[in-house]
């Protein structure tokens, strides 16, 4: 199993020209590795699997209808969410280049049939990682479309850390299966107790900091929790 050292790399990417949504995942993509880690480390694969699932969510989220009742874990096949991943990926993928490069067998590996050893599941992922990214979007007032972009971001960027350790093919192999994977499957519905600031404390130190009246205003105005909470918030 790979592990990749905590380093200070930061990435933009061309969709990232939002100061909040770059903001927004270079947050994530610690909150991923922080979810992640123990004491033996960060699994490449599985910090990679695991921000690749959130941003599979969050397009998941986007396109289908919320009234739609499907059991979470179900295949739910959707025409918009085909348009839309390969602009996603190949975002991703542009990203992973700028990582340190791996040795050119492994940056060339054939991926064919590859099957990665991951720490959580799909389900596992969401249960944990859910209420952060979206106590995240409530403070920072970002709307769907914002979040979808800087998981995406977060994603890029753990892409290209992870490179030096999985090589440039299995970390777009990893990136590109796994988005797609929760792209097209039923997951968790958010509820109201996702959107508190105690999902966020154990990354309070790095959080940017707010005037009491962005307090009150995040805080007071429910119109971002409602967006996730129900249909139609294109």
């Amino acid at each position: 199993m790979s592990f990749f050292a905590i380093d200070h790399l930061k990435l933009k990417a061309p969709m990232q020209t939002n100061p909040k949504i770059q903001q927004a995942a270079e947050f994530l993509e610690t909150a991923v590795r922080h979810h992640i880690m123990d004491g033996k480390g960060i699994a490449a694969e599985t910090s990679l699997a695991c921000a690749s699932w959130m941003a599979g969510t969050q397009l998941y989220r986007l396109e289908i209808d919320a009234a739609l009742d499907v059991k979470p874990g179900t295949v739910v096949l959707s025409e918009p969410v085909n348009q839309r991943l390969p602009g996603l990926m190949n975002m991703v993928a542009a990203m992973a280049t700028q990582g340190e490069a791996a040795p050119p067998d492994m940056d060339n590996a054939d991926t064919t049939g590859a099957q990665p050893i991951y720490r959580l599941t799909l389900a596992q992922t969401q249960e944990g990682l859910d209420p952060v990214y979206l106590s995240y979007a409530k403070r920072a007032s970002l709307a769907p479309e914002e979040l979808l972009h800087a998981a995406t971001g977060a994603l890029g960027i753990l892409a290209a850390k992870s490179r030096p350790v999985l090589g440039l093919a299995l970390a777009r192999y990893i990136s590109h299966y796994c988005m797609l994977e929760a792209a097209k499957t039923a997951g968790r519905t958010p509820q109201k107790s996702d959107f508190s600031e105690v999902h966020l404390r154990p990354l309070a130190s790095l959080l940017p900091p707010q005037s009491l009246r962005q307090r009150l205003s995040t805080w007071f105005d429910g119109s971002t929790t409602r967006n996730y909470l129900h249909s139609g918030h294109k």
